[in-house]
């Protein structure tokens, strides 16, 4: 099963997340609500077990499948809406999912009344889904014959992100029966779908093909450059603070973010908002000659309360004072300083290159293989 958490964003097929150390019952949501812990046997002791077990099981799944085929009745338009006018993850609106809870129970969802915490846990779920379906969409073009090929096609668009996308990538196979035998998979039940080791091998081929399209591209870029279109770091720094807004807003496009900007003015802190797979992350941009301290830091978690966002980030094209990385490390605040800004012009710039290459060659990418069975 793929499980994600709700408190940091982990991705993967732990059901403890590794980051946060919680089980999924406090914090990992699976993408299959039929894998939800309240409807798990655990065991009572081998007496018990043996008295017990069946029967258990069996109410166990008589109560999971009311729940599914309500859910199934209420899923559109009560979730879908649900997840599209409230707030996401751990700044989830209280008031408003208990609200959210009684208008399912009067509607005759009986079944949340003796498990109170799946109303917030399939909001999650649905959340989930809707990330995972996004990415498929994106993904699917990318499927050829054989797994090198395939993951040289998407790692081509995504760049760095397949590394937190790699466990979404695995389960989209294997979800859909494609390029079998070529990963092991473990599809029993509650077993971690991909073994610690398996994943190891997929992933260090996904960064062996990464270092290889990189050196590729960094010799095409040698070969062509066009300083028209190479965006400097200190072109950067000539840009004013509205320019710099725009300009970020493009850097996020590229790297396959939905960008939604605000006011120029009563921002309540918020730059721009950056959403990929159902978390929305607010961005705070400064553009200075000196550090940023505190205030940037202090602003961009006020928006994050105030926008109900998941998380929250400060780009500068400078670096940062110690004490405003204190208040990050404290608040989860992502800070991007004048190094980690270099490495995304580097992305942005490979972007564009590569789509003027495409354009001067008239090129089409290869056909990709139909998923149909």
């Amino acid at each position: 099963m793929l499980y994600r958490c709700v408190n940091c964003g982990y991705l993967g097929f732990l059901a403890v997340c590794p980051a946060c150390g919680l089980p999924f019952r406090d914090a990992n949501v699976p993408l299959d609500p039929q894998y939800y812990p309240e409807f798990q046997y655990a065991s009572q002791g081998v007496v018990k077990d043996l008295l017990q077990k069946k029967k258990t099981e069996f109410a166990l799944r008589q109560k999971l499948d009311a729940v599914l085929e309500k859910y199934k009745q209420f899923e559109s338009p009560y979730f879908v809406n649900y997840t599209h006018v409230t707030s996401q993850g751990e700044a989830e609106d209280l008031d408003r999912l208990n609200l959210f809870h009684f208008v399912l129970v009067r509607l005759g969802f009986d079944e949340l009344q003796e498990f109170p915490s799946l109303t917030g846990k399939l909001v999650w779920s649905t959340r989930f889904r809707f990330g995972y379906e996004s990415f498929v969409e994106r993904t699917k073009v990318h499927l050829r014959n054989d797994l090198e090929s395939t993951l040289r096609s998407w790692i081509d668009e995504r760049g760095s992100a397949f590394r937190q996308d790699l466990p979404m990538f695995l389960y989209w196979l294997w979800v859909n029966q494609l390029l079998l035998g070529v990963v092991a998979f473990n599809a029993h039940g509650n077993v971690e779908l991909v073994s610690d080791a398996e994943y190891r091998r997929v992933y260090e081929l996904c960064e062996a093909i990464y270092l290889d399209i990189r050196i590729e591209r960094f010799r095409i870029l040698l070969e062509d450059f066009d300083s028209a279109l190479f965006v400097t770091i200190y072109d950067v720094d000539a840009m004013g603070g509205y320019e710099f807004e725009d300009f970020l807003a493009s850097v996020f496009t590229a790297l396959g973010f939905d960008i939604q900007t605000t006011k120029r003015s009563a921002d309540q802190g918020a730059d721009l908002f950056a959403e990929r797979f159902g978390r929305k992350i607010v961005v705070q941009a400064k553009n200075y000659s000196d550090s940023v301290g505190n205030a940037a830091v202090q602003q961009v978690l006020a928006a994050k309360t105030f926008f109900n966002c998941d998380d929250a980030m400060v780009v500068t094209n400078n670096y940062f004072t110690p004490s405003a990385r204190q208040l990050a490390d404290a608040g989860g605040v992502k800070l991007v300083d004048r190094r980690e800004l270099q490495q995304y012009l580097d992305e942005y710039n490979q972007t564009l290159m590569d789509r003027s290459q495409r354009e001067r060659e008239g090129s089409e990418p290869l056909p990709p293989v139909s998923t149909d069975a």
